[in-house]
């Protein structure tokens, strides 16, 4: 306990709070103030809790998503990919449990249900389409996966003899496609659903335009193998009755066909996973495979800052590369020791 206080302490100076958006500020304290009227039993229990909660969110918001108001139309359509990534910065950089994690999720869920109720926003960023944590009342944190180059490849290869089956198939090639695009790129999860066929430079191997977080726009790779994958679908996608869809990835509902939501990208990632036996492989999880993969295979951390679009290189090597183990770091220093020895 005494270690997560200074964790706490180290993390969320006054100088870090003083940073976070004015406006969001402004906003909850009025749906706090509008609920303590009401239940000033809890304003000193509950509500406490959940502001000191709230703000650790609005820090995250300042850091990751560039100050961004919590009303903002683009975290409420990207509410899946930021809570994604409020869980990962609550496990990576406050060590924090299951539980604590789902009660952060409780604290801001709690106040989009107050906006939405009052007429604030129209909807609700991320209720009932992010999963809370399995288990929560054991310690194990939220798992997050560095998946290795035998992974990768061994997903691939099983994607790749499921999508050309005609009958009993688990996969099709929307999965495929969502997979190697996302682990290629190293995009976020809410780059890969905006894609469209009208942003595809085929000969450039990329998706140009896309916009990302905060109206910065990106250009989403991918590799040359994944070309003959791409045609394919757009050859597919001819046979499609009605379909006027610009959206590179789909789904039918009611009859017409809708670009494909983030929770269900997410849905299809989960269940990628299980080829692996990773019942919880989430989209956050590909974006660090790519990046730790690129360090991995150029030594150049750089490479790996600018594949993932960070604008600080010290973000990348904090939450992007996996930790060497001591076994790991003693093999380095002994080959180090041997190659010395030897010139």
């Amino acid at each position: 306990m005494a270690e997560k206080k200074r964790v706490y302490k180290r993390y969320f100076t006054k100088e870090r709070k003083a940073k976070i958006n004015p406006k969001s500020v402004k906003a909850y304290e009025k749906y706090l103030k509008t609920n303590i009227l009401k239940n000033k039993d809890v304003a000193e229990t509950t509500f406490k809790v959940y502001k000191n909660y709230f703000y650790q969110f609005l820090v995250y918001l300042e850091e990751e998503w560039e100050n961004i108001f919590i009303h903002d139309e683009e975290l409420i359509e990207s509410g899946v990919d930021i809570m994604e990534g409020f869980m990962m910065f609550c496990v990576d950089t406050l060590g924090n449990n299951k539980k604590v994690i789902n009660t952060k999720l409780s604290a801001v869920s709690t106040y989009y249900l107050w906006a939405v109720k009052r007429g604030i926003i129209e909807s609700h960023p991320f209720d009932k389409k992010l999963d809370r944590m399995k288990g929560a009342n054991d310690e194990n944190l939220i798992n997050h996966y560095f998946l290795t180059q035998e992974q990768v490849d061994a997903i691939s290869k099983t994607i790749e003899e499921e999508y050309v089956k005609k009958k009993g198939r688990k996969y099709d090639i929307q999965d495929l496609l969502i997979w190697r695009i996302a682990v290629e790129s190293a995009n976020r999860n809410g780059a890969i659903s905006k894609l469209t066929v009208s942003s595809l430079d085929l000969e450039n191997m990329m998706f140009t335009d896309i916009r990302e977080k905060r109206g910065k726009h990106v250009e989403v790779i991918f590799e040359e193998e994944t070309v003959k994958y791409i045609e394919e679908w757009l050859e597919m996608r001819k046979s499609m009755d009605n379909l006027e869809c610009d959206g590179f990835f789909i789904v039918k509902w009611d009859g017409e066909y809708r670009k494909m939501s983030q929770t269900s990208i997410y849905k299809r990632v989960r269940k990628i996973g299980q080829i692996i036996g990773l019942e919880d492989l989430h989209p956050h999880c590909l974006r660090k495979t790519a990046g730790n993969l690129a360090v991995e295979q150029t030594g150049d951390l750089t490479i790996a800052q600018e594949l993932l679009n960070h604008a600080d290189v010290s973000t990348t090597q904090r939450h992007y590369i996996k930790p060497k183990s001591k076994a790991e770091i003693r093999e380095k220093l002994n080959k180090l020791r041997k190659k010395n020895k030897d010139n």
